[in-house]
């Protein structure tokens, strides 16, 4: 038989076999299997948003672990730098150190100075909040045994808070805990019922929106968001975990096709803590330079940046203001410091 013969006979076959509805039925699936996805994406891929609200992030107890001066840092964060909105923190084992013994002289003066610069405020609060070790329970609180006394003070913690400091017009959006429901930090176990129970006082006592944080790298997102009303979200890139370095291997795009997928509004969600500095063995100022430079070298801190803006998201909160300070400041390395600033004030 000669060559073309053979091809003749082989497209015959091809064609005997094609005819066949089983085979029909399996090269169509095989095809919807490999287009669905391009498809899909398409509709859902972000686009750099056309502008995005920055804001940083300030724990009081972060810049005193740093060996700063906390109220001077934290004025010159909002003078310098100049952000229009700040996720600032409630933290209970210092408002209320003995049992209904409140002081919250040191959070009514971050946003009074808040105020005054028309900086508009995330006010975060609960058992587990800004940085390590993630939950800042007043020792009373921790020692005891009895569980209905535990939820009970919370309760009324996150009642006597809310009071206290709701009459801040500047505050446009109460967090309830951070990262409630997802296993990081030095914490005990929290439950979806007692988050839900906080949720539910604040909103009988005040009509602005509340958001719940989650992980998200690895957080399940719509539990979290279900519980308010906006989701605010981690978005980090390289990390410390125990023993080594973690790069998490996610394109910038995931992020929104996650949100699609969970089925949260995309318009819902704030990137809350969006990595501006080192996540290593210790604390950023014990690092060396040379471990500084493995989770935030200034390239990488360029590279994130270009990664969050190109993430979709309306609104950009940057974690490590405090560091970005104490670089310029103790390091004498203004890098951090002077690129956040234009980008914040862009």
């Amino acid at each position: 038989m000669t060559l073309a013969k053979q091809f003749g006979y082989a497209i015959k076959l091809f064609g005997r076999i094609f005819a066949l509805k089983a085979v029909q039925l399996v090269t169509i699936g095989l095809a919807l299997a490999i287009v669905s996805p391009l498809v899909f994406f398409y509709f859902v891929r972000p686009k750099p948003a056309t502008h995005i609200n920055y804001g940083v992030n300030f724990s009081q107890k972060y810049a005193t672990e740093l060996g700063l001066d906390w109220k001077k840092s934290y004025t010159q964060i909002l003078d310098d730098l100049k952000p229009k909105y700040a996720r600032l923190v409630v933290y209970w084992d210092i408002s209320e150190p003995q049992i209904s013994n409140y002081n919250y002289s040191d959070i009514i003066w971050q946003l009074d100075e808040a105020k005054k610069r028309d900086v508009k405020v995330i006010l975060t609060m609960g058992r587990k909040v800004l940085r390590y070790p993630e939950c800042h329970e007043p020792n009373w609180w921790k020692q005891s045994t009895d569980n209905q006394f535990k939820e009970d003070a919370l309760l009324k913690y996150i009642e006597t808070t809310t009071n206290q400091l709701k009459s801040y017009a500047n505050i446009f959006m109460w967090q309830v805990e951070n990262e409630p429901m997802y296993p990081f930090g030095d914490c005990q176990k929290q439950t979806k019922e007692t988050v839900e129970k906080e949720v539910a006082v604040v909103k009988s006592l005040d009509a602005r929106p509340i958001m719940i944080q989650d992980s998200g790298e690895g957080g399940f997102w719509r539990p979290d968001y279900l519980l308010g009303d906006y989701l605010g979200i981690s978005m980090y890139r390289r990390t410390w975990y125990k023993f080594f370095y973690f790069n998490y291997p996610l394109a910038h795009w995931t992020y929104k096709v996650k949100a699609v997928l969970t089925g949260v509004p995309v318009e819902k969600i704030i990137v809350t803590e969006l990595q501006g500095e080192p996540w290593g063995p210790v604390i950023n100022s014990k690092l060396t330079e040379e471990e500084k430079q493995k989770s935030m070298s200034k390239q990488q801190f360029l590279e994130t940046i270009s990664y969050a803006q190109k993430s979709g998201f309306n609104n950009i909160y940057f974690w490590g203001a405090e560091w970005w300070l104490w670089e310029k400041e103790v390091n004498n390395n203004p890098f951090y410091w002077e690129t956040a600033k234009a980008v914040i004030q862009n």
